[in-house]
């Protein structure tokens, strides 16, 4: 009888009559692995709670002090969303108060909804050389957002 890989070819390329494969490919040269991508940039923080006094300022000694804002520096103001965020800018309409306290326009306040007693965050990025300020319904719009995220299991606490 006569055997039937003797008759029929094998199916599959680079076999042998034994059944044993032959190296289709030559050694593959080794691809160098990816380097890692770089960290995302992690910014500066400082953090105060401040009291908004009669006359619309901020204590801000200890975030000043971090951002290096010395008097007299002209400041710009910009509402974003509920906060103010100030930036130096040597043409800003705004200063520091001489007693170092960041003063908050009555025209900001307003769509801020921030008003005399109220407590706000100030926020120092210093890579950013910036100062935020986070009237308390902002604040509470974020802790409530996070609260929901605990409560409800989802919470990432990196």
């Amino acid at each position: 009888m006569v055997s039937v890989a003797a008759v029929v070819p094998p199916l599959i390329p680079g076999a042998g009559s034994a059944g044993s494969l032959a190296t289709l490919t030559p050694d593959a040269e080794r691809l160098p692995l990816p380097a890692a991508p770089a960290p995302a940039r992690q910014a500066e923080l400082v953090y105060a709670l401040s009291r908004l006094d009669a006359s619309g300022r901020l204590s801000a000694t200890t975030v000043l002090a971090r951002l290096r804002w010395r008097t007299p520096i002209r400041l710009a103001a910009t509402v974003v969303g509920t906060s103010v965020v100030f930036r130096p800018d040597r043409h800003g309409v705004f200063a520091l108060d001489p007693k170092r306290k960041v003063v908050v326009p009555l025209l900001l306040r307003g769509p801020c909804r921030l008003r005399t007693g109220d407590q706000a965050l100030l926020v120092a990025d210093t890579r950013e050389n910036l100062l935020a300020v986070h009237p308390t319904p902002a604040l509470e719009k974020i802790v409530l957002s996070r609260h929901a995220s605990l409560i409800g299991g989802t919470g990432d606490d990196d």
